[in-house]
């Protein structure tokens, strides 16, 4: 039976200002784990605080 590993990556955000440096920070962050053979199995998205749109994003990995 072959062995799964599980990972977790947290993503920090602040509102809408800069959604382009997000994306990129984002992007890189899937590019390194693809590469390293992992695979993303799901998302989840928490508000933290609404009232400075602060929110947290949780990306799941799963590696064979």
């Amino acid at each position: 039976m072959a062995k799964v590993e599980n990972d977790l990556d947290i993503y920090y955000g602040v509102g809408n200002a800069n959604s382009h440096r997000q994306e990129n920070e984002l992007t890189a962050i899937m590019k390194k784990r693809n590469s390293a053979g992992w695979k993303l199995i799901s998302t989840s998205i928490a508000i933290v605080d609404t009232k400075n749109q602060f929110s947290n994003l949780y990306l799941f990995w799963e590696k064979n």
